[in-house]
């Protein structure tokens, strides 16, 4: 039945959002490269929320607006294309409805979000499985973490206030978004909330929903939102803990929830360690929504940008990535496998690195990997990235 509502409730948004944002806001930002500390400026169109998840990557700080125009969505692309020159980067976002209608092929898409997915093996993971994920389990065996799944009814608002809450905002800050609590209260009539405990202290929690043989961490919570508790490991625990339960009610994946489509971002990546692909269909209602990123050069801001942010890109049926190797750091076989390997992640179609040069003697390339000389990228344009190979 949730997994019904849910699916209502996405296709109805979806349908509705092409009629109630027939007006687009367009704001031109301007401010300091976040990586050259030179003036960067940026042409976002869509809810000012969009700006602020991408903004953090391209500015050193919160840009100025200079100017804002309402924009009736079907003369956006002609806009867009009038006021190009004057942006470092041009970013939209939109519904996936007026995308297709209204603004061509002239873009990268990237979700708003991802989720990602972990199978359940048959019995506790090894510590030689991984490396990053046999560091947290020597770090969670020192603590004496336990775990339950309650579904008592006073329990959903203490997760919701005093876990959830202050988790969230405490990590997002500016740019947080709450998941409405009529949303997540009807989850918890589905599902539970699975409580971690250290020295008889509810610490952490996660609400949980199993749904066919998948096992849903729906959204996280830490008390507090308190730093201690996540450096003592109060995540990797949830993690760890969350395969007991899984394995306990037959599920055969856990669905590791939704994080941000960069690769820095920090708990894109610290799910990369643990995930074994991608969730296509997360269900969440940003999933109406696309991300479209345009730029006229590469080189200087936009490849800035590229090399602290990595993007994760709507490609085919699935995802590929594009990251631009740091201009800082020297083109050397070495520092590009290490760059590579802190950032890889599993289930992707492409990853595709952009070069200020030609590519360096000694590297061994990867299957999914395809090096590209930013110039030959800039002349293929965002909209025909995935032609490169």
């Amino acid at each position: 039945m949730i997994v019904f509502l849910h699916t209502l409730l996405r296709w109805w948004v979806g349908l509705r959002l092409p009629f109630t944002s027939w007006r687009v806001s367009v704001q031109e930002l301007c401010g300091t490269s976040r990586v050259s500390g030179q003036e960067v400026r940026m042409l976002a169109a869509g809810m000012p929320r969009w700006a602020e998840q991408v903004g953090p990557y391209f500015f050193a700080e919160e840009p100025v607006v200079e100017k804002t125009t309402l924009v009736s969505v079907w003369a956006l692309r002609r806009h867009l294309n009038h006021r190009q020159a004057d942006a470092d980067l041009t970013l939209v976002g939109i519904d996936r409805i007026s995308a297709r209608l209204f603004l061509g092929k002239d873009y990268l898409a990237m979700p708003p979000l991802i989720a990602t997915w972990q199978s359940v093996p048959e019995n506790q993971p090894r510590s030689s499985l991984r490396s990053s994920v046999a560091s947290d389990l020597r770090r969670v065996k020192k603590q004496d973490f336990a775990s339950h799944l309650s579904k008592a009814e006073g329990d959903f608002d203490l997760f919701y206030d005093q876990y959830h809450k202050p988790y969230i905002l405490g990590r997002h800050t500016k740019e947080a978004r709450l998941t409405p609590r009529w949303m997540l209260r009807l989850a918890f009539r589905f599902g539970a909330i699975q409580w971690l405990t250290l020295k008889g202290e509810r610490v952490a929690a996660d609400l949980v929903m199993k749904q066919g043989r998948d096992y849903h961490l729906v959204v996280t919570g830490v008390l507090d939102g308190r730093q201690d508790l996540l450096r003592q490991g109060a995540l990797a625990a949830l993690y760890i803990h969350s395969l007991d339960h899984a394995r306990q009610l037959g599920c055969s994946r856990i669905i590791l929830g939704s994080s941000r489509a960069f690769l820095h971002d920090g708990l894109t990546r610290y799910k990369g360690k643990w995930m074994d692909g991608f969730n296509q269909d997360d269900g969440h209602i940003t999933a109406n929504h696309v991300l479209l990123l345009r730029w006229n050069r590469l080189a200087g801001p936009v490849s800035d940008f590229l090399s602290s942010a990595g993007i994760i890109h709507h490609e085919q049926s699935g995802y590929s990535a594009l990251w631009a190797f740091p201009s800082h750091l020297p083109l050397s076989a070495e520092n590009l496998q290490k760059q590579y390997e802190s950032l890889k992640m599993k289930g992707l179609h492409r990853f595709r690195i952009l070069l200020l040069d030609k590519a360096p003697a000694g590297f061994v390339c990867p299957p999914e990997v395809r090096l590209i000389e930013l110039a030959e990228a800039e002349k293929a344009g965002a909209g025909c990235i995935s032609s490169l190979g």
